[in-house]
C-alpha cells in the first residue's frame, strides 16, 4: 500500500502532467489557428485552457501568459485581428479559464465527471445551451443547430475528447509516466453511460454555466 507521502509525489506528478498538457494544447490552438477574422475565437479557447490552470502554474503563469500572447501576435496580428481583438480574446478567455480553474491537486480521482465537463465546456464555451423539453442546441456561425434528443451531447463530449486525448498523449511521449490518469480517462470517455454523467452534471450543477432556455427558442 502505498504511503502518504508516496501518494503526494503521485499527485504532483500528475498535476504537473496535466498542466504541460493544457499549455502545450493552448500553444496548439494558436499554431493551427487559420488567419482570418474567426481568429478571435481561436485565441479565446487558447487562453482559457491557460485559465484553467492559472492557479496551479502559480510563479510559472505570467511567462506562460506572455509566450502565448506573443505567439498569438506573430502568428495573427494584422488588417484582420487588432492587436485590441487580440487583447480582449486573451483576456476574456482567461477570465472564462480562471472562473472554471481546475483544482490544485490533482490525483486520477480528478478524471472524473466534472473534469471532462471543464475540458468540454473549454472548446463549446458560449456556444451551447439547452432547451427545456426540446434539448441541446450547438451554435454554428449566426444561427443554432438542434442535437438529435435521444442523444443529446454525448457524441460531441466524446469527440472532444478523443481528441484531447490523442494530443496529451503525443505530448507526454517524452517516457514519462502518466500515473495511469491518462489511461483511466480514456476508458472512462468510451463508455457512453459515463459521458451520459458528464452531460447530466452540465445541467445540474450552476458552476458550469450552461444557458438554458426555458420553452422552444
Amino acid at each position: 500500500m502505498a504511503s502518504d507521502f508516496e501518494k503526494l509525489v503521485s499527485q504532483e506528478a500528475v498535476t504537473a502532467e496535466i498542466v504541460d498538457c493544457l499549455v502545450h494544447e493552448a500553444h496548439k490552438k494558436i499554431s493551427i489557428a487559420p488567419f482570418e477574422e474567426n481568429s478571435y475565437d481561436w485565441v479565446y479557447q487558447a487562453f482559457v485552457n491557460l485559465g484553467l490552470v492559472k492557479g496551479i502554474l502559480g510563479d510559472r503563469f505570467e511567462e506562460v501568459r506572455r509566450d502565448l500572447y506573443e505567439k498569438a501576435r506573430w502568428k495573427l496580428y494584422g488588417p484582420n485581428f487588432s492587436e485590441k481583438a487580440l487583447w480582449e480574446a486573451a483576456e476574456r478567455g482567461l477570465g472564462f479559464g480562471w472562473q472554471h480553474s481546475l483544482p490544485d491537486k490533482m490525483g486520477k480521482s480528478s478524471i472524473h465527471y466534472g473534469f471532462v465537463a471543464e475540458m468540454f465546456l473549454a472548446e463549446f464555451a458560449g456556444r451551447l445551451r439547452y432547451i427545456e423539453d426540446v434539448g441541446w442546441e450547438v451554435r454554428d456561425g449566426e444561427t443554432w443547430q438542434r442535437r438529435p434528443r435521444e442523444r443529446g451531447i454525448v457524441g460531441l463530449i466524446y469527440k472532444v475528447m478523443r481528441r484531447k486525448v490523442y494530443a496529451w498523449k503525443t505530448a507526454l511521449a517524452d517516457g514519462r509516466g502518466t500515473e495511469g490518469w491518462l489511461e483511466e480517462l480514456e476508458r472512462n470517455i468510451n463508455n457512453p453511460d459515463w459521458l451520459r454523467k458528464v452531460e447530466e452534471m452540465l445541467l445540474l450543477v450552476d458552476h458550469f454555466g450552461v444557458e438554458i432556455v426555458s420553452g422552444d427558442a
